[in-house]
């Protein structure tokens, strides 16, 4: 496990990228991302969003010493560990492009609505394989 000084300088690190990657927004709603937003950002800015969700979720998991609320974090930790960040960006980019009708689902919702099912199946006895 990083050291906190370690895990604050790299949050801090993508933080940095994902402001200077993110497209203008208006300062008095909260900021998620959607497919609109998710197009307009490079492979680098993409690659940092799902480093810090990443991040987060891992720091959140540690942190519930194993209490099963954080469902959501525990989640993405599954996902993560079967899955490279560029395989995430594939799929998420995968989404927009099939359902260009659905720019306005949440990128989190794309990730752990489509990625987890995607896992979960993946996991299964008998689930077939792509």
């Amino acid at each position: 496990m990083m050291r906190p000084a370690v895990i604050l300088l790299v949050v801090g690190v993508m933080a940095g990228a994902l402001a200077a990657a993110a497209p203008a927004v208006d300062t008095n709603q909260a900021f998620l991302w959607n497919g609109v937003h998710w197009q307009q950002v490079t492979t680098e800015g993409k690659a940092g969003y799902i480093f810090g969700i990443g991040n987060l979720a891992d720091y959140e998991v540690a942190a519930s010493k194993d209490r099963k609320q954080v469902c959501v974090s525990r989640g993405f930790v599954e996902v993560m560990k079967n899955k490279t960040p560029m395989q995430i960006i594939q799929q998420v980019d995968r989404y927009y492009q099939d359902n260009p009708g659905k720019l306005d689902t949440l990128v989190i919702e794309v990730i752990l609505g489509q990625l987890i099912k995607a896992s979960t199946s993946e996991a299964q006895p008998g689930a077939a394989k792509k």
